[in-house]
């Protein structure tokens, strides 16, 4: 057992992920000290302070090759928690499987993590139970959404953050709070130190019996770069989202809408890796009904299939650039799951529906992929949207995508493996510096079709049990 009362933690990082694991570390008697870039403006979901806060913009720290526009990181504390969907869902049994007999079991079953997890927040957060049968969904044979979500009676939406309860801790004296850009954690006797600012020896916080990296998936191989003084070319992938919105004459619902961040139902389509979720939106003026399905979707192949992240020491610092790969297998896959968002949008219709389109830029041929990565031919999500409110008549359809790279489930640029350009232990160790450990996405083995954010929570509470005794 570890004397947690002794241990003096440095969390790089204040993400859901840093904070999930500065609050169990803490709880257990730690010291904690949380280094974070962005600011502390905003402490409550985006759709409940609905104000513009510094610290909300996308800061996008690598260039790219066709790797989609509109991502980045949003530098404040509470990270993607204080924008997302609160969707808790599990790795599916296939995906999991590759991540070995030990996380299997610290992860699934009735003991596991995600049971014990979803049992503490179910209290808290009544969207994560099926609290009322829907015959329209269950006659489809959609599921409910698990969302660790409330909504008010002003209509606010908010999803759990682990930020409400790191700032109680804070005020208590048990975390500490550095508004620093870390550039590399470093070896010293006893332990390490914490290197902020953009050149070595800037600013140095020393002490620290263990760090934890918890920046991104992307950040934390940037801080390991800098860290070990070496170029590292690895992996990173991400969802691939693709979309549709159908328009339906009145109708039964399929759930009655109450906001747009609180989803209808979903379904697995295990063949695709792909996770289907439904929207029923507030009826048009008419009274046709307006339907949204979102396909979340995992890139296939393995890692060595996934798109390439380069991050290489300069004079200046570090250079980190992304060439995004999508194989003729994810081509093929994101066809079919195009052909199986439409199956689902007529199966809602019951009949054949005519499918809104761009013009000229349906036409075969090379040109209707961008330098960014976004394929012309298929709308925005805006604009599929407004294509299908303002068509005029119902049983239409209008499919968007999200750019590859966009989605913000950055993952598998650290996997858990004792091989590989950053060999991480099972235990969540770094190889190549003891003491290290990373947490979040860039650990995952495999992305799997799920949400991420419930096994972020998971191993960022199982490392600071085994860290800290709990």
């Amino acid at each position: 057992m570890h004397d947690a009362s002794k241990r003096r933690i440095a969390v790089v990082g204040g993400g859901l992920a840093g904070l999930e694991f500065a609050v169990a570390a803490a709880e257990n008697g730690a010291a904690v000290e949380i280094f974070e870039a962005g600011s502390l403006t905003r402490t409550r979901h985006v759709n409940w302070d609905v104000t513009t806060h510094v610290g909300d913009e996308k800061v996008r720290s690598w260039t790219s090759d066709n790797w989609g526009a509109g991502g980045g990181l949003s530098e404040r504390l509470g990270g993607r928690s204080l924008c997302y969907h609160g969707v808790l869902l599990e790795l599916e049994p296939t995906a999991l499987a590759t991540w070995g007999p030990v996380w299997s079991s610290r992860l699934a079953g009735a003991n596991g993590l995600y049971a014990s997890i979803l049992d503490g927040l179910c209290a808290y957060f009544s969207e994560l139970e099926v609290m009322e049968r829907y015959e329209c969904l269950a006659a489809l044979g959609i599921r409910h959404v698990p969302q660790a979500a409330r909504f008010d009676k002003l209509g606010r939406f908010e999803a759990y953050s682990p930020l409400t309860h790191a700032l109680k801790l804070v005020a208590e004296g048990r975390i500490r709070v550095i508004r620093a850009r870390v550039r590399a954690v470093v070896p010293e006797p006893g332990g390490y130190l914490v290197e902020m600012g953009s050149s070595p020896g800037a600013e140095l916080h020393r002490g620290f019996s263990n760090c934890v990296l918890a920046s991104s998936a992307i950040g934390n191989v940037q801080i390991l770069a800098a860290s070990l003084q070496r170029n590292i070319t690895t992996t990173v992938t991400d969802h691939f989202c693709v979309g549709a919105f159908v328009r339906l004459p009145p109708g039964p619902s399929l759930k009655p809408f109450r906001h747009r961040m609180l989803w209808s139902g979903y379904t697995a389509v295990p063949t695709l890796g792909m996770n289907v979720f439904f929207l029923e939106r507030p009826s048009l003026p008419n009274g046709d009904r307006l339907v949204q399905l979102q396909g979340v979707v995992e890139q296939q192949g393995g890692l060595g299939s996934y798109s390439k992240l380069m991050v290489e020491m300069q004079t200046d610092g570090l250079r980190s650039h992304i060439c995004a790969s999508v194989s003729d297998t994810d081509s093929a896959i994101l066809d079919a799951a195009r052909g199986g968002l439409r199956r689902w949008a007529e199966q809602l219709a019951g009949s054949t529906l005519v499918e809104i389109v761009r013009g000229e830029a349906w036409r075969a041929s090379a040109e209707h992929v961008r330098p960014d990565g976004r394929d012309t031919r298929w709308f925005g999500h805006d604009e599929a949207l407004e294509a299908a409110a303002t068509a005029g008549v119902a049983g239409v359809f209008s499919q968007y995508e999200v750019p590859y790279g966009a989605f913000e489930h950055e993952a598998c640029t650290h996997p858990i493996s004792n091989s590989g350009p950053v060999p991480v232990s099972c235990d969540l160790e770094m190889v190549e510096l003891p003491g290290v450990y990373v947490v979040g996405p860039g650990a995952f083995p495999r992305l799997g079709a799920a949400n991420p954010a419930l096994t972020i929570i998971a191993l960022s509470r199982w490392l600071a049990d085994h860290l800290t005794g709990g």
